[in-house]
């Protein structure tokens, strides 16, 4: 079964639409987490290189769940995705542009707490 036969008419719209950015409103158990998983996975059979899709999530738990559903539809190409939550992404990003920015790639980020303790 396609994946996008477990979508109804406005879910479809929003995982199909290319041209630009679209926003997804909608309450709780309405499907948002499934439309963002399958837009993904459409842009990636539309030969949208991976490495050029973020995903952001508020919890790892999230993330997680998003990732392997991708995995089930895409295999392990989805491996090569930026997924995560908006903490670990950016961290991983600020430790590979590290030398751009003067510092060393093992730096530590801390935060109020960390810092008020050293």
């Amino acid at each position: 079964m396609n994946y996008l036969d477990e979508l109804n008419e406005v879910q479809r719209q929003a995982v199909m639409a290319t041209e630009g950015p679209v926003m997804i409103v909608a309450g709780p158990g309405s499907g948002k987490t499934r439309v963002l998983t399958y837009r993904i996975a459409y842009l990636m059979g539309l030969k949208v290189d991976p490495f050029r899709i973020l995903a952001l999530t508020f919890t790892n738990k999230a993330a997680a769940a998003m990732r392997e559903r991708i995995e089930k539809i895409m295999g392990n190409e989805a491996r090569n995705l930026y997924i995560g939550t908006f903490h670990s992404v950016f961290a991983r990003i600020l430790s590979y542009e590290a030398g751009r920015l003067g510092y060393p790639s093992n730096s530590t980020i801390y935060d109020t707490d960390d810092s008020k303790a050293c």
